[in-house]
């Protein structure tokens, strides 16, 4: 009996593996992110819109986080949600350019290290940060700057 359960554990393993969620390649991960990141620019522009928003977090996981520990910890995509949509009413987001410029990528398994660059008030910085998708949509990004 125990030689039946072996068997058929070994003939159900490939099946599982194909029930994993969608693997990406590499380029496919790359487009993913500027796609992204345009939606993200996209937001932050003056005249932006909660439409916007929504386009935006289409591209994101319904379980999807979002964590910048030097920015306030981690946030559930519904409260990310929330506070983008607030401060996109109050007027916060008045970009007149695109706050992102993909600088280069390192892709991996279902996640990609993104570089980053950023331009505010004539000061130029890169940014670090680290994209995790699952079946095709953003599950978590993980930001290490400061």
């Amino acid at each position: 009996m125990r030689s039946l359960v072996l068997i058929l554990a070994m003939l159900a393993a490939p099946f599982a593996q194909a029930a994993d969620s969608l693997s990406l390649s590499a380029d496919e991960l790359t487009a993913k992110v500027i796609e992204v990141t345009h939606a993200q620019n996209k937001v932050m522009m003056h005249g932006s819109t909660v439409a916007d928003v929504d386009k935006l977090f289409s591209l994101y996981a319904d379980d999807f986080t979002y964590i910048h520990a030097a920015y306030g910890g981690t946030y559930t995509r519904d409260e990310l949600y929330g506070n983008t949509v607030r401060l996109l009413k109050r007027g916060i987001y008045s970009k007149t350019e695109p706050r992102y410029t993909l600088v280069s990528t390192i892709p991996g398994y279902n996640g990609i290290a993104v570089e980053r660059q950023e331009t505010h008030k004539g000061v130029t910085k890169k940014h670090l940060a680290v994209f995790e998708f699952r079946d095709a949509k953003v599950a978590k990004i993980i930001e290490y700057w400061k």
